[in-house]
């Protein structure tokens, strides 16, 4: 298998996804917080992932409900299951959308206020700290780049689609498989 170093730690190969494990433990995620949609949920996606974990020991919480554009109400509800669950980290799974949500749900778990406040059109990109739970991405589409990008862009409350940008939310993983 091929292991290309970008800004994050990318493997890409038949079979990347059992590298979770180790991705886990190199980034001291012991309850990870599943951030995905309904369709990888339908199409048995998410039940390969859940067998990885289980394997692994990894307990997960699941946020499911990931909308087509993410939004903020989204972003919030997802980060109410990870604190409320008592989770360490977080894994993107899916498309564009799943990672920019799961990249929201990173910035509302240690970052206080509206999600706008963190925008980089409101001067919100350098508010962003490391302060960030460590983010394993697993792409399922090709296109957005997301899981190797500083990026997200989110729909907030007052219906402004907005960019967040910040080096901090570079995944720290990416594992890109094309089984999936």
């Amino acid at each position: 298998m091929s292991q290309i170093i970008y800004l994050n730690q990318v493997h890409i190969a038949f079979g990347a996804l059992s590298h979770l494990q180790n991705s886990c433990t190199q980034h001291q995620i012991d309850h990870a917080l599943i951030v995905t949609d309904p369709g990888i949920r339908a199409a048995g996606i998410l039940d390969r992932v859940l067998r990885q974990c289980a394997a692994a020991g990894l307990r997960v919480s699941i946020f499911d409900q990931t909308p087509s554009n993410p939004t903020e109400r989204a972003v919030h509800a997802a980060r109410a299951i990870y604190v409320d669950q008592g989770c360490n980290g977080l894994i993107a799974l899916g498309g564009g959308s799943a990672l920019d949500c799961a990249k929201g749900v990173a910035i509302a778990v240690h970052h206080p206020g509206p999600l706008k406040t963190y925008a980089t059109i409101e001067g919100g990109s350098t508010k962003i700290t490391a302060n960030l739970p460590p983010l394993i991405a697993i792409p399922t589409t090709a296109g957005t780049g997301s899981e190797v990008a500083r990026g997200a862009i989110i729909i907030v409350e007052d219906g402004r689609k907005l960019g967040f940008h910040n080096w901090h939310l570079v995944p720290k993983t990416a594992l890109l498989d094309p089984e999936l």
